[in-house]
C-alpha cells in the first residue's frame, strides 16, 4: 500500500492517505513505528498490524466515549469512527462489539426517542428526525404507530402559547400567520384547520 500523502492536521493527529483511498488519523509515535512516511509503501503485513494493535483497540474506547456521552444509532456510530480516520475493519468490529454487548440498538434506542418526543414534536418531524439519524424506515414507521403522536393537541398548546384559544375570531391575515407556522413544524393541513376554525374575515 502506497502512502499517497499525510497532512498534519495538527501537533498531535496526522491524516494518512493510503492508494488514494484509505484515510487514517494517526499519531507521530504511530508514524514512528511503522515507518509511515508519503511516497514510501506500507507492506500488508505492516498495515494488518496496524489495524490489529492500534486501530481496533482505539477505535473500540472511541465508541464508549461517544456513547457515554449519548445514545447514538449504528449509523450515527459508524459515520462518526469513519469521520475520525478509522478503517473499515475497525469501524466493522467496533459496531459489532457494541451490538453484542447491547450498548447500540436500534430498537431500545428509538422506542426511547419516540417517547420523549412524542409530546413536542409533529409525526412528521419525529419521521424526518428519526430517518435522518439512521433508523430504518420500517422501524420508524412501526414505533410510530405503536405510540402515536396526539397532533391536535399539540397544535392546541402552541397556538395556546401564541395567545389563541379555539374559538378565538382570527382575520384572514392572522390565519394565514399561525396556520403557516403549524405548517412549517409538520402539522396536516386537516389538524391545523380543524383547530383553528375559518377565519372571520372569510365571512365579510
Amino acid at each position: 500500500m502506497m502512502v499517497t500523502s499525510i497532512l498534519y492536521l495538527d501537533k498531535r493527529r496526522s491524516r494518512v492517505l493510503l492508494d488514494q483511498e484509505t484515510a487514517l488519523v494517526l499519531y507521530p509515535a504511530d508514524l514512528r513505528q511503522f515507518h509511515i512516511e508519503e511516497g514510501r509503501e506500507l507492506s500488508e503485513e505492516s498495515y494488518r498490524l496496524l489495524v490489529e494493535t492500534v486501530l481496533r483497540p482505539r477505535a473500540w474506547e472511541r465508541t464508549l466515549r461517544a456513547l457515554q456521552v449519548s445514545d447514538k444509532t449504528e449509523k450515527e456510530l459508524r459515520e462518526l469512527l469513519h469521520r475520525e480516520g478509522y478503517p473499515k475493519e475497525a469501524i466493522r468490529e467496533a459496531v459489532t462489539r457494541a451490538e453484542h454487548y447491547h450498548y447500540i440498538d436500534d430498537r431500545a434506542y428509538g422506542l426511547r426517542y419516540v417517547e420523549y418526543r412524542r409530546g413536542k414534536k409533529s409525526q412528521r418531524q419525529l419521521r424526518t428526525e428519526m430517518q435522518k439519524k439512521g433508523f430504518a424506515k420500517e422501524l420508524v414507521e412501526e414505533l410510530l404507530e405503536a405510540y402515536p403522536v396526539d397532533e391536535k393537541e399539540q397544535v392546541r398548546l402552541l397556538l395556546e402559547k401564541k395567545g389563541f384559544h379555539p374559538g378565538d375570531a382570527l382575520d384572514g391575515k392572522q390565519y394565514s400567520r399561525l396556520a403557516g407556522m403549524l405548517a412549517r413544524k409538520g402539522y396536516p393541513y386537516a389538524i391545523i384547520t380543524e383547530v383553528l376554525g375559518c377565519p372571520s374575515a372569510f365571512f365579510d
